[in-house]
C-alpha cells in the first residue's frame, strides 16, 4: 500500500504541472496533476490529498474560489496558492492567508527548494493538527 503524502497540482499551464510535478515526485510525494478547476474538484470528490498547490488563475474557475470550493470537501487538505500574477503583499493573499483558506502562497517564478520547503511544511501541518489550519487552541 502507498503510504506517501498525496499532492495534487493545479495549473492551467501543462509545462508548470511539469516542472512541479518533476520537484516534488522525487522528494516522495505522490503526485496528480489537472489543467482545470473543474477537474481538480472532480479529482477531490474521488481522493482524499494531502496538499493542494492551486494556480490563482485558472481559465475556468479563479484560484481562490477554487480554494474555497477545495476547503468546503476537505478541511484536511492544505492548500497553497501559487501564482504569476498575485504578489505577497496582495490584499487578496493576506485575506485568503487570514482566513485560512490556503496556507501559504509561492510567486511565480519560484525556486526548487522553496515548492520543497512549502511541500514538507504543509505536510507538516496537517499531520501534526490533522487539520490543514492546524491545532486551534481556542476550539473553534
Amino acid at each position: 500500500m502507498d503510504e506517501r503524502e498525496t499532492i495534487l497540482i493545479v495549473d492551467d499551464e501543462p509545462d508548470m504541472c511539469w516542472t512541479l510535478e518533476n520537484i516534488l515526485r522525487p522528494a516522495g510525494y505522490a503526485v496528480t496533476t489537472t489543467t482545470t478547476g473543474a477537474e481538480a474538484l472532480e479529482l477531490f470528490t474521488a481522493e482524499p490529498y494531502d496538499v493542494a498547490f492551486v494556480d490563482a488563475k485558472l481559465p475556468d474557475l479563479d484560484g481562490l474560489e477554487l480554494a474555497a470550493l477545495i476547503r468546503q470537501r476537505s478541511l484536511h487538505t492544505a492548500i497553497v496558492l501559487i501564482s504569476g500574477y498575485f504578489y505577497q503583499e496582495d490584499r487578496a493573499i493576506n485575506e485568503g492567508l487570514d482566513k485560512d483558506l490556503f496556507i501559504g502562497f509561492i510567486s511565480k517564478p519560484f525556486d526548487l527548494e522553496e515548492v520543497r520547503l512549502m511541500a514538507r511544511q504543509a505536510v507538516e501541518r496537517v499531520s501534526k493538527g490533522g487539520n490543514a489550519d492546524g491545532p486551534n487552541p481556542a476550539g473553534g
